[in-house]
This record gives structure tokens, sequence and C-alpha cells, in this order.
């Protein structure tokens, strides 16, 4: 777990979504639910991603694509160095 904030908003979606009054048992399906739809999103974007024509595409904008984060991760930088939020 590399990202508590994401195990923290499951927690509280799962406090609020969850009755104290349902069984483990919905809990356990919910759990599940989810690994599932995150493995199955996950290959999606793996193969999706991994064709020739989405490569091609990405290897002509990388430069781009690379430039514009780097500015935009520059800029919020100095704006939290700042202290401006």
């Amino acid at each position: 777990m590399t990202n508590p904030k994401a195990a923290l908003t499951w927690v509280a979606i799962m406090s609020l979504g969850l009755a104290h009054t349902a069984p483990a048992s919905t809990a356990f399906v919910i759990v599940v639910g989810t690994t599932i739809l995150s493995v199955v999103g996950h290959i999606a974007y793996a193969v999706a991603f991994s064709t020739k024509r989405v490569v091609r595409a990405y290897d002509r904008s990388r430069r781009w694509i690379d430039a514009g984060l780097g500015v935009f991760f520059t800029f919020a930088g100095i704006k939290l160095l700042a202290g401006q939020t």
C-alpha cells in the first residue's frame, strides 16, 4: 500500500455505504467485487495501451506529453513552495 489516501478513502466509503446490520458476507462480496473490477480494468488498460497504434501515437507525442507534464508540475511545485494553495 503505497498510497494511504486510497485506503482511507475506501474505509470511508465502506463505513458510509455498508450498514452496521449488514452480514459479513456483504463486506466480503464488496471486497471481492471491487478487486475483480480493478483487475479487469487494469488488464483492459494494458491491452488497449499495448496495441501498435497506441504505442506509435505515444511515441510521436511523448516529447510533448513529457514537456506539458513537466511544466504543470513545475508550476504546481512553485505554487506549493510559495505557500499559495
